[in-house]
């Protein structure tokens, strides 16, 4: 009989842990560094309890919930495969992206809401942002009416979607504006460790939060139950990046990198990185300035 590897503190912390919370940031493309994550939790016989998921990482949190993860790259390559433009779709939304009818196809082959609901599945809780007010809430897939419509809610960001769903008929959009990182609820719920799937580089600095708090630091008490899983670099991939290869070199660095934090690793793959800075570090820039008080 193989006995498991021998791991980091951050592996033994995972295996001690009776109710692990499993927590996917938002980031757009650069989510599918958090599908390589999930490949290597899985080959060290790492499972979650529940998943909580916002913005692109709802759909990596919705596989997981229903046990449908170790098809995410099926999944995420069946995404790219369909046209993402379509001038007809402007006589139909309003908007030549094609993406909100992308998702709901895949969302029904790869996650489903019969899945979902079956007795097995995990509970998941989305984040989204109220529109009226800009807060961060977060559902239970369980408790709407349609979870499809919750997953395409905390993705909502023109000029990509038209129409911002409505959940007991409030209007709610993109997670990742308000919280983009609510590990907090998995502590809530029951959970002694929670894995952080983040995309915002080391070198980049602290996590980022929203574009209000983009360098945020977990509480000592929470991050030393905390395992946090983010690329060493900024990842050279588009926020609507087309291209499979890109996308799948991005997952193998996120299988690898998640391999040194958990299995004390070096891989030189990791090492890789994009040039300037991220829009959303531009963005986080430009707000703290607005903040500051006038001389």
């Amino acid at each position: 009989m193989t006995s498991p590897p021998a791991g980091t503190a951050a592996l033994d912390l995972l295996r001690a842990a009776r109710r692990i919370g499993y927590v996917f940031s938002g980031g757009s493309m650069r989510c599918a560094f958090q599908v390589g994550a999930l490949e290597t939790l899985r080959h060290l016989g790492i499972r979650p309890a529940l998943a909580i998921g916002v913005s692109a990482g709802a759909w990596n949190a919705g596989a997981v919930a229903a046990g449908t993860d170790g098809r995410l790259r099926s999944y995420w390559r069946a995404f790219l495969r369909m046209p993402s433009v379509d001038l007809g779709n402007l006589l139909r939304d309003g908007s030549p992206f094609r993406y909100a009818e992308i998702h709901r196809r895949n969302f029904r082959r790869y996650i489903g809401v019969a899945r979902l609901a079956l007795p097995e599945a995990l509970p998941l809780y989305v984040g989204v942002t109220r529109l009226s007010d800009r807060l961060p809430v977060l559902f239970e897939a369980r408790e709407v009416p349609d979870p499809f419509a919750l997953l395409l809610a905390s993705n909502y960001l023109p000029p990509f979607y038209t129409r911002a769903p409505r959940l007991h008929g409030v209007r709610y959009g993109d997670g990742g504006l308000s919280d983009n990182l609510p590990y907090e609820r998995a502590f809530e719920e029951g959970c002694d460790a929670v894995v952080v799937f983040a995309n915002k580089g080391e070198s980049e600095g602290d996590l980022c939060r929203s574009p209000r708090d983009s360098e945020h630091r977990p509480p000592p008490d929470l991050a030393q139950k905390m395992v946090i899983l983010r690329p060493r670099h900024r990842l050279p991939i588009g926020f609507v990046e087309r291209e499979w290869g890109v996308v799948a070199r991005t997952m193998e660095i996120g299988r690898l990198r998640a391999r040194e934090v958990l299995l004390g690793e070096r891989h030189p793959e990791t090492e890789a990185r994009a040039e300037g800075r991220a829009p959303t570090a531009i963005l986080a820039g430009l707000l703290r300035r607005r903040r500051r008080p006038l001389d």
